[in-house]
């Protein structure tokens, strides 16, 4: 696996504000309007996972 300190997820363009990933967020660090593409706030993100996983658009890229 990699290093999730080194691990960030970023929201794309295809992102059509669901809000998918930021109902499933644990620690409530995606903000965004709906039908408006969503921030990370890359402070407060664990690295779980959960938004990528929830997403059914692909509009989260793991870097």
């Amino acid at each position: 696996g990699k290093c999730t300190a080194l691990v960030r997820y970023m929201i794309n363009e295809k992102c059509i504000g669901c809000t998918a990933c930021s109902r499933v967020c644990p620690v409530s660090c995606i903000s965004g309007q709906v039908k408006v593409k969503h921030e990370i706030n890359q402070n407060a993100c664990i690295k779980c996972g959960a938004c990528y996983n929830a997403c059914k658009f692909s509009a989260i890229d793991r870097a």
